[in-house]
């Protein structure tokens, strides 16, 4: 395979961004020696709130290509771990969440579907499992959201609440080799299409909302990418990417499929009016809530009843008695 000078570094390290200063820098190295260059050259992870990127093309009289550096071989954590994870619903924000809308037999098919596990590195804390197609366990995400709103809860830099199973447990040495999450789900049915999201809260939710899909998630705006959808190229697969993140999936999604891959990106939610960053669970739980706030106008005939029912509850005997109606000839009813 042909290798060129320079490449970004896939390993996880971090540097200070020239531009935004927060520690989201990836730096570009020298493929044969695996130096850095300087501070300069490098790419930030926020792309969208930043976007920096210098590459070393210009400086470098073009020896600057994209590289596709085969990964070291993953590390894995032990099974062992999703199965003691499994428990302690009842101090885990993010189910006592899903069972606000929800039955408690949707939210057990929801569990035991994704794994979802709980975790006391703070207090609410639940565990996305990144469990390959070959039941390998990759990676373990930490988040704490909020159980009412479903909402992230963050620090106070507003920094969403996020960790990892390795970093906690101070696994030295574990390469992280991450996968889509879901992915071990393709084993387990004959579905032929595949929904993709961003988020895994997503997921887990839009699973029981339409199950007649398998969804995935990237874990992030930048996951759609080979490595990680190569275990699903033989689906359909229709992507849904949060608000304001469809022109970057469209052109990943049309080189992706120069490789062989089947995508659709869903401009759907671009078309709405919905601030950027929402994603397609947001809308559904939306519609739940505004479903819930429909009220019941009472006419004001109803309403005197109410305030006489306050001191005088027998009305409604009266009222039952010489079928009274309203002055527009409908039946009265009860204020709630």
């Amino acid at each position: 395979m042909k290798q060129y000078k320079y490449s970004l570094d896939r390993s996880s390290k971090k540097f200070i961004c020239p531009k935004c200063n927060k520690k989201t820098f990836v730096k570009y190295i020298e493929t044969e020696t695996g130096n850095y260059l300087n501070d300069t050259f490098g790419r930030c992870d926020r792309e969208s709130s930043c976007s920096y990127q210098c590459t070393p093309k210009g400086e470098f009289k073009n020896s600057f290509e994209v590289v596709n550096i085969p990964p070291n071989e993953p590390s894995f954590h032990n099974y062992n771990l999703v199965s003691q994870s499994g428990r302690n619903y009842k101090q885990n924000n993010f189910v006592q969440f899903l069972k606000t809308i929800f039955s408690e037999t949707e939210v057990k098919k929801a569990i035991l579907k994704y794994l979802i596990g709980t975790s006391k590195h703070w207090n609410g804390a639940n565990i996305f499992w990144q469990i390959d197609n070959n039941e390998n366990v990759r990676h373990g995400k930490i988040m704490l959201v909020n159980s009412e709103t479903g909402k992230r809860i963050k620090d106070n830099n507003g920094k969403g609440l996020i960790n990892s199973v390795r970093s906690v447990l101070k696994l030295k040495n574990f390469n992280l080799n991450q996968c889509l999450f879901g992915l071990h789900l393709i084993n387990e049915t004959n579905q032929k299409t595949i929904a993709l999201v961003e988020g895994e809260k997503t997921a887990v939710i839009m699973s029981v909302f339409k199950p007649q899909y398998t969804w995935l998630a990237t874990g992030g705006k930048h996951g759609l990418k080979y490595e990680f959808l190569q275990p699903i190229k033989q689906y359909k697969i229709i992507a849904f990417p949060d608000k304001s993140e469809y022109s970057d999936w469209l052109q990943k999604s049309i080189e992706l499929n120069g490789f062989g891959f089947n995508i659709v990106v869903s401009d759907w939610l671009e078309q709405t009016d919905y601030e950027y960053g929402t994603d397609l669970a947001d809308v559904y739980i939306n519609e739940i809530k505004e479903a819930k706030k429909v009220e019941v106008i009472y006419s004001e005939t109803e309403q005197v009843i109410y305030r006489i029912e306050q001191h005088t509850p027998e009305i409604w005997e009266l009222i039952k008695t010489f079928d009274l109606v309203d002055t527009n000839g409908t039946e009265i009813k009860k204020v709630i």
